[in-house]
């Protein structure tokens, strides 16, 4: 693959779902890679609409490219550009380098792994830290623990030797492509834009190729959400779609974030108030909450063993529609996470206040 390709690859699968001009185009390669050259990419880009990669369409004046999911040849084309992200990121970083060759060993015979990215790599690398996402098959619910319990003593293992710290999120295919579908702002959406596939790259994009030839709209997010920085009325907003809304705050429309992003948020602000709030949504949506995000955001910003203790009162005094945490509990005290316990009482109390107990 030529250089001009692999940028113009790169750009479309980072703003999946953003079909852009070639002067737009042009205006993100420079700011990516340092130079861009009109002439060059629009001369490529009639090549690469030639050979059926990529469709122009026209909106105005405009020349409005996308990738062409239809041509089967895309998805080598995407993962070939995926490595080629993983060479340069890998070059010069050694110890890296070691990380992913051992991942690569432990996790290639795998069987239900369909592909493994690493999450904003460059940012992370600077931070002596790694965000992996882990993509699974979906087999049966029983396989898929098993298989999330031994990932999980490996990263736990590589993070010990390496002396790096390791986020991962664990995902079957389902619910990976759930996330990616949704109008939410969530860490998948916004993986998209700064993400390097690099086990498995064509399974990745396979999966998104299937539901976009099935219709289905996904849009890539370019910023990043953080915890921190969602502000009051954002809170505020989403707290009520979930089912808990505040006396004195006025609701006004806010913009939608998925509930494992406002636990964080609560979470991080340490808002003893707010914290009520956490075992009343995930009691309300609980077939709806996304468990294995959860984790990873209490790992990312260091609330496990507080939301093992949440999960566990709330298993025990919630008698019914509470089956899907039974996982995610076995799961942290497969990694001996110390539970921080729960005011059960004021739980019950709080339940017992917005109808759910």
């Amino acid at each position: 693959m030529d250089e001009i390709t692999h940028k113009i690859l790169d750009m479309l699968a980072r703003n999946l779902g953003r079909p852009m001009s070639i002067h737009e185009l042009t205006g993100k390669m420079e700011q990516t890679y340092g130079s861009a050259y009109y002439a060059n990419i629009h001369e490529k880009i009639q090549e690469m609409a030639q050979d059926s990669i990529i469709t122009i369409s026209k909106s105005g004046k405009s020349s409005i490219i996308s990738p062409y999911f239809e041509n089967y040849l895309l998805i080598d084309l995407l993962a070939e550009t995926e490595l080629i992200r993983k060479q340069d990121f890998l070059k010069g970083r050694q110890e890296m380098q070691m990380l992913m060759m051992e991942i690569d060993t432990f996790l290639h015979n795998m069987p239900f792994v369909k592909s493994i990215s690493l999450m904003n790599p460059e940012r992370n690398a600077k931070l002596n830290k790694a965000e992996i996402m882990f993509h699974l098959k979906s087999p049966n619910r029983k396989s898929t623990e098993e298989t999330k319990i031994e990932i999980s003593a490996i990263m736990a293992s590589l993070q010990r030797m390496h002396n790096i710290r390791i986020d991962y999120l664990i995902l079957d295919d389902e619910t990976f492509l759930d996330l990616l579908k949704s109008n939410e702002n969530n860490p998948i959406r916004e993986m998209l834009h700064n993400k390097i596939a690099v086990l498995y790259p064509q399974g990745f994009w396979m999966s998104i190729r299937g539901e976009i030839l099935r219709g289905t709209t996904i849009i890539a997010e370019e910023n990043e959400t953080h915890p921190a920085k969602i502000s009051e009325e954002n809170l505020v907003f989403n707290l009520a779609r979930f089912g808990y809304t505040e006396f004195g705050p006025k609701l006004e429309q806010g913009r939608p974030i998925c509930m494992e992003y406002i636990i964080s948020a609560i979470m991080f602000h340490k808002d003893a108030r707010r914290m009520d709030a956490i075992p009343i949504i995930l009691a309300k949506n609980s077939k709806k909450t996304n468990y294995g995000l959860l984790l990873f955001l209490a790992r990312k910003y260091d609330f496990e063993g507080k939301m093992l203790g949440i999960l566990k009162a709330l298993r025990n005094l919630i008698a019914h529609g509470m089956a899907n945490i039974d996982e995610p509990i076995r799961l942290l005290e497969a990694m001996k996470i110390e539970e921080i316990k729960a005011n059960t009482k004021s739980m019950k109390e709080k339940l017992r206040l917005y109808n759910v107990t």
